[in-house]
């Protein structure tokens, strides 16, 4: 039995969401492979291990474009599983000016998209909104809790519905604002020349992950519920949310990628901006 090494940056169901459900459908276990799950959180792009797969794709596109050759070789999702959700007076984003948001740390991808959201939707972060980055979602839902902020981004660590019936507001969904490839697989450049096999065997297993989590809620729902402390009584409602912000066939369109692409290189003050194919890579 092959043994993989699969780094994650959350462990949430925005990237670790296709993972478990091909583990509890015996994906991996039919192609005669083993998975173990890495924190790669602090380890740099550039010491990443060569023959480490990681789920989050668009930290892999901002490495990429920082000159470290990383490629997409397969998409969960171009929705980005994130939410503003604000305390009860306010109803849209552009109330949050002269606000407090709690938000991602500067150094992750998550910040960057945020503040094109609330950007494009005519706030100026720089000067109407104070962003206080807190290290993760129980850090950041607690400020808002408790009224140490105004509004806070929030993952997928934390079922929307939790933080609807705790009485606040949802100001915007990530994927209804900006289409990004975020999740899925990337790996280095050289391993994808060294193993196609492999990484064609993989992504076969995470497109027919996709499949069930489009056609099985019950499988899914028993997934969130084990892996992710999602809440038995929800856990089939946040199931079938979930269903719309996975792909259906693992890739994303050319347009999306390179917009992506475009976005991420302005708000990184990246220069040259290479074409979609140069970081992603869709095995057949």
């Amino acid at each position: 039995m092959k043994t993989i090494q699969l780094g994650f940056k959350a462990f949430d169901p925005h990237e670790l969401l296709c993972h478990f459900v091909a583990l509890k459908a015996g994906l991996y276990k039919r192609e005669n492979l083993n998975i173990e799950l890495l924190d790669i959180t602090f380890i740099t792009d550039a010491d990443l291990p060569v023959p480490v797969f990681q789920v989050s794709c668009g930290a892999a596109l901002s490495a990429a474009l920082m000159a470290t050759p990383q490629r997409v070789v397969f998409v969960a999702t171009d929705k980005p599983m994130f939410w503003i959700y604000a305390n009860h007076e306010i109803l849209n984003l552009t109330q949050l000016a002269d606000s407090k948001l709690a938000t991602f740390p500067a150094i992750a991808p998550p910040h960057h998209l945020a503040n094109i959201i609330l950007n494009k939707s005519g706030l100026d972060v720089e000067k109407e909104i104070t962003l206080l980055p807190a290290r993760d979602d129980v850090a950041r839902f607690g400020l808002l809790k408790s009224a140490s902020v105004d509004a806070a981004v929030i993952s997928s660590a934390i079922a929307p519905v939790k933080i609807e019936q705790a009485g606040f507001n949802r100001l915007c969904f990530f994927g209804d604002e900006i289409r990004i490839p975020t999740t899925g697989l990337a790996i280095h450049q050289s391993y994808l020349d060294q193993e196609p096999y492999l990484i064609e065997t993989l992504t076969r297993i995470l497109k027919e992950s996709l499949s069930i989590i489009q056609s099985d809620v019950v499988l899914c729902g028993s997934v969130l519920q084990e892996y992710f402390n999602v809440d038995e009584a929800f856990k089939d409602e946040t199931g079938r949310l979930y269903q719309g912000y996975f792909t259906q066939d693992g890739k994303t369109t050319e347009a999306i990628a390179q917009n992506a692409i475009n976005s991420l290189c302005k708000s990184l003050s990246v220069t040259t901006v290479p074409q979609w194919d140069q970081i992603y890579n869709f095995p057949e």
